[in-house]
C-alpha cells in the first residue's frame, strides 16, 4: 500500500484509520497493517477531502479534520461517511467532548485557545491566560493541540510556550503545566533559530514542534515531538500525568535502528503497549512496534 503522505494515524478497535493528506483519502488498515478499504477521495463532495490532517475517536464515530474543505467530516468505525460539519476560521485540531460537543483549535476567536461548535452556533472556550499570550499582530499560522481525557478535562498544548493547559467543562482554568524545563528550553531555543534561518518571523508564519496531543485510556496525555538530549538519547514523544505532574519520554531501545532513521520516523500510540512507525520522510511506510515501560534508575 502506497500513500501520498502520512497526516496522522487513528487506532480502533477495526484496525488503524491513516489520513493520507497529499493523496486526499482515509485508508483503514487492519492489525497487521494491510488494507482493508479506501475511504473517500479528492473533492469537495460529501466523503471528499482536499486535506485531512487529523484523526480523533469520538465514541462510535471517527472525525476527520479537513482542513482544505475546512471542515470535520464523520466516519463511523467501519469507515462509511455520516455527515461533515463546517468550522470557524482555520482550524489545527479538533476534539469531541461528551457534553460541549466539537471542539475546535484554531484562530476563530483572538485570546481563547478554542471555538465549541454546536446546534445552535459557535462560541469561544478556553482563554488564554494572560501570562501565556504572545504578541498576534501579524498573521500567524495557528499550531495550538487540542484532547479530552476520561475524566471530561479539555487540555491545550500551547504551541508558543509548550504547555499544557487545562480546562474543566464549564470553562474555567484548572491548571498550566510546562513540558520538561531541559526539553522545553532546547526546543523553543530550536525553533527560534530555524524561523531565524528561514528569514524571521516576518516572513515564517508558524514552526510546529509537538505534532500530536492525544488522550490515553488511563486518563493520561500523549504528547509527541522528536527532541534529542545532549547525550544524544532520541525521544519520540512524552506520556504526561497531570496528577504527578510527571512526562515520560518514549525512547527507542539502545541499539535499535540508526540515528537518523530514529529522528525521522513518527510514532502513533496504540494503546500502552505497541506503537505505529511512519518511517522517515521519503519512504512513507508503516511498520508496528512493541512498547515496553521499563523501570527507571532512583
Amino acid at each position: 500500500m502506497s500513500f501520498g503522505s502520512i497526516a496522522d494515524i487513528l487506532a480502533t478497535p477495526n484496525g488503524y484509520f491513516v489520513a493520507d493528506g497529499l493523496d486526499p483519502r482515509i485508508v483503514l488498515l487492519d492489525r497487521k497493517l494491510d488494507p482493508v478499504r479506501i475511504i473517500g477521495r479528492e473533492g469537495e463532495g460529501p466523503g471528499e477531502y482536499r486535506f485531512p490532517s487529523r484523526l480523533v475517536r469520538a465514541d462510535d464515530r471517527i472525525l476527520v479534520l479537513d482542513g482544505g474543505n475546512g471542515r470535520v467530516a464523520y466516519l463511523t468505525l467501519d469507515g462509511d461517511f455520516v455527515t461533515s460539519q463546517p468550522l470557524p476560521g482555520i482550524a489545527s485540531d479538533v476534539a469531541a467532548h461528551p457534553e460541549l460537543g466539537l471542539l475546535v483549535a484554531g484562530d476563530a476567536f483572538p485570546g481563547h485557545y478554542l471555538a465549541r461548535v454546536t446546534a445552535e452556533g459557535t462560541t469561544a472556550f478556553g482563554p488564554i491566560p494572560e501570562e501565556l499570550r504572545v504578541d498576534t499582530s501579524g498573521f500567524r499560522w495557528p499550531l495550538d493541540l487540542v484532547t479530552v481525557t476520561t475524566d471530561g478535562a479539555i487540555h491545550v498544548l500551547d504551541a508558543d510556550q509548550l504547555a499544557l493547559v487545562s480546562f474543566r467543562p464549564d470553562g474555567d482554568l484548572a491548571s498550566v503545566a510546562f513540558l520538561p524545563r531541559e526539553m522545553r528550553a532546547r526546543e523553543l531555543r530550536l525553533a527560534e533559530e530555524r524561523v531565524e534561518a528561514l528569514g524571521g518571523p516576518d516572513r515564517v508564519i508558524g514552526t510546529q514542534i509537538v505534532s500530536t496531543l492525544r488522550s490515553l485510556e488511563d486518563g493520561r496525555v500523549f504528547v509527541r515531538n522528536t527532541s534529542e538530549n545532549p547525550s544524544g538519547v532520541i525521544a519520540k514523544g512524552l506520556v504526561l500525568d497531570m496528577e504527578r505532574l510527571e512526562a515520560i519520554p518514549l525512547t527507542f531501545a539502545a541499539g535499535r535502528e540508526d540515528p537518523e532513521w530514529r529522528r525521522g520516523s513518527r510514532v502513533y500510540l496504540d494503546g500502552l503497549d505497541r506503537v505505529v512507525l511512519r518511517e522517515p520522510l521519503g519512504s512513507v511506510g508503516l511498520a508496528a512496534a512493541q512498547v515496553e515501560l521499563v523501570t527507571r534508575d532512583p
